[in-house]
């Protein structure tokens, strides 16, 4: 795989290509055909469609043991997970999100007034600079929301220490970058300090230290979540 330090490492610039042809970036990695049609035929069977049927259950739990999390939600899209998440922690005002990523994070704090806050990103991996963030946030800045890219998961630890010093929301954004790890560990496994919001997606984690007691029955109490 290669690695990418700079622009001009870039086939755009001329450098040589990363893959020997075109591969768009929105394609995603196909399963086996035959136990995909397995599960359709099941349900057929069962003819149980909604109502949190068998299959979503065990979706859930298989992804919650895989991403060490107490619980997981599914949502339709990522778009509908974060519109949710943000009023589960009474999000208002301002929040801090890579300019680069897709369009739907932004949409998702807007349709729920919240103002997405643009910082810059690292040329490195493409994900949120951390010493951006610094410099961006205000007395309306009410969380951080960073965006796993590419399967490149986010330097989380100085995030985490930002937002602890400012009593920030942290809400990861790994819909792209599922199951990466960082320093050893899955993205949204281990840090108590976090909402996170996987692929597919799941609302599965904890609050920041300073946020409403509201956020620890989102982990602490099943009927919550």
């Amino acid at each position: 795989m290669k690695y990418f330090e700079l622009y001009q490492d870039l086939a755009l610039f001329l450098a040589p290509p990363a893959f020997a042809e075109p591969l768009h970036v929105g394609r995603p990695n196909m399963g086996r055909r035959e136990a995909f049609l397995a599960y359709v035929n099941e349900i057929f069977d069962r003819r149980w469609l909604t109502n949190n049927r068998p299959l979503v259950q065990a979706f859930e739990q298989r992804m919650a043991d895989f991403l060490g999390v107490k619980h997981c939600v599914a949502m339709c899209k990522g778009t509908i997970a974060l519109e949710i998440a943000t009023p589960t922690l009474e999000l208002k005002g301002g929040a801090i999100m890579p300019s680069y990523s897709f369009i739907a994070t932004a949409h998702a704090l807007q349709w729920q007034e919240i103002t997405p806050v643009f910082a810059d990103i690292d040329p490195r991996n493409f994900t949120i600079d951390v010493k951006a963030i610094e410099s961006a946030i205000t007395d309306k800045t009410k969380a951080i929301i960073p965006v796993h890219l590419y399967g490149q998961p986010v330097d989380m630890d100085p995030i985490l220490e930002i937002a602890k010093r400012h009593g920030l929301v942290v809400i990861e954004d790994p819909t792209q970058a599922h199951g990466a790890e960082y320093k050893g560990r899955e993205q949204a496994a281990d840090d108590d300090e976090v909402l996170s919001l996987p692929m597919f997606p799941e609302l599965s984690r904890r609050q920041c230290e300073e946020v409403s007691e509201v956020i620890s029955i989102l982990s602490s109490q099943p009927e919550f979540a």
